[in-house]
């Protein structure tokens, strides 16, 4: 298996105790944008956060 590395927002945990994290590969591929792209994860909207609005755009690039 991968390392990877964890960044925190300034909310680290969720209403449902979920961990709310960033992760990337050790050659810095951004594991949460790779997952919204390709259809796999989806975006939570219920809070605002670093990387919301750009995790939007990829989900919406990645509907065709």
């Amino acid at each position: 298996g991968q390392k990877v590395f964890i960044k925190f927002d300034n909310i680290k945990y969720d209403e449902e105790n979920n961990l709310l994290c960033y992760l990337y590969l050790w050659n810095k591929t951004f594991i949460n944008a790779h997952l919204i792209k390709n259809g796999l994860a989806d975006v939570d909207t219920a809070y605002d956060y670093k990387y919301k609005e750009k995790f939007m755009q990829l989900k919406n690039s990645g509907i065709r």
